[in-house]
């Protein structure tokens, strides 16, 4: 009976370290986001000027350029989204939380913060640093050597 208390647990500890670590992780699509809008409005607006010329190249090039590395940002943001999505039902899935619970009809908190709270409280040693998880080690005693003398 205490393998399979202790193998749900370690799975559940798994899955929270995994679905911390995705948590954690920068939005990767951010900067190719932001980075397309110099394509699609700056460049465009300080070569506004060349549009009426006939010399349309840089305008047009700079939007499709830019139209391009926001749909890569979107790819990358929505791929880490839906990392952190399955990250987050594989945890309540583990930890046995059931849908109801895990995801009501109506509730103002979000899903993922609502199963993290609810992990918490049902594995309270989650919450714990990993150094206090050492503390039955006992502690090395350094003595000076004015204190021996």
């Amino acid at each position: 009976m205490d393998k399979v208390e202790d193998n749900e647990e370690a799975l559940v500890v798994e899955s929270y370290e995994a679905f911390i670590k995705i948590k954690e992780e920068p939005d990767p699509g951010t900067f190719p986001l932001i980075f397309s809008l110099v394509f699609i409005i700056l460049i465009p607006i300080f070569s506004f000027e060349d549009f009426f010329y006939g010399d349309n190249t840089l305008c047009c090039g700079s939007i499709l350029l830019g139209l391009v590395i926001l749909l890569v940002g979107s790819i990358q943001s929505l791929e880490q989204s839906n990392r952190y999505k399955k990250a987050t039902k594989d945890l309540a899935h583990v930890a046995g939380i059931p849908k109801k619970i895990a995801y009501p009809f109506f509730s103002l908190q979000a899903a993922d913060k609502r199963i993290n709270s609810l992990i918490l409280q049902k594995y309270p040693f989650l919450s714990e640093p990993k150094e206090n998880s050492n503390k039955s080690k006992p502690q090395k005693i350094v003595l000076s050597q004015r204190e021996e003398e």
